[in-house]
């Protein structure tokens, strides 16, 4: 697909927003597998592991190291008692099993944005509760539209009509837990380093999203 921004603007970033690695306790991507996967598809891998930041710093120092363009977001996955949130452009790591509106209160506090992944994922336990997604939603930044582990195409779809009738933007993500699934789907978005940046880029034209049947669909 041409680029509408013409010949002389900076490539889009291809950005996966969701990955864990063996910080998460479930995942098998080592950090070197991750940043592998980074210098094979130059897809950029954003580690939100489950309840902890470490993987997250190692990843960025890593890949800032190979691209110092690259910016340094500290993210997590939180469990909150209602479910799981993410946290981006973080500072310190958010307790785990808060009420989901004090977690989403202490990553506004540190100046990060709020993302709900696999909001209709109707497989997984941790998705947030559907009695809290009306009450949540003006506090949340992204929503996740397309997850790259959730079985049913329609729970996806679910997520970009909640995410559009509310006028959020969204995120892709492939949710890797193993190394075979780094690098699979992202979205394509222009350059950013801070978060009200990366909202700008997100909510901008040129947005697109390649997801793992090799269709490109734009948003």
């Amino acid at each position: 697909m041409t680029d509408p921004r013409g010949p002389d603007t900076p490539p889009l970033w291809k950005f996966d927003m969701h990955v864990h690695s063996v910080y998460s306790g479930d995942s098998l991507n080592e950090p070197r597998d991750i940043v592998k996967s980074f210098e094979r598809s130059g897809v950029i891998p954003l580690v939100c592991d489950h309840n902890r930041t470490a993987g997250s710093e190692v990843v960025m120092h890593e890949l800032r190291t190979i691209d110092p363009a690259i910016p340094a977001i500290m993210a997590e996955e939180v469990m909150t008692q209602q479910g799981e949130v993410v946290g981006l452009f973080l500072t310190g790591c958010i307790p785990s099993f808060l009420d989901i509106r004090d977690t989403l209160d202490a990553i506004h506090d540190q100046g990060g944005l709020a993302l709900l992944p696999h909001p209709f994922c109707s497989f997984r336990g941790s998705t947030l509760w559907e009695d809290y997604r009306a009450e949540v939603i003006p506090a949340i930044d992204i929503v996740e539209g397309f997850n790259g582990r959730v079985v049913y195409a329609k729970d996806n779809a679910a997520a970009r009509e909640f995410a559009e009738r509310n006028g959020k933007p969204i995120s892709v993500g492939s949710d890797a837990h193993r190394p075979r699934d780094l690098g699979r789907c992202w979205l394509e978005l222009e350059p950013f380093s801070t978060p009200g940046e990366l909202m700008r880029s997100l909510r901008a034209e040129t947005v697109r999203y390649r997801v793992p049947d090799g269709k490109t669909a734009q948003e």
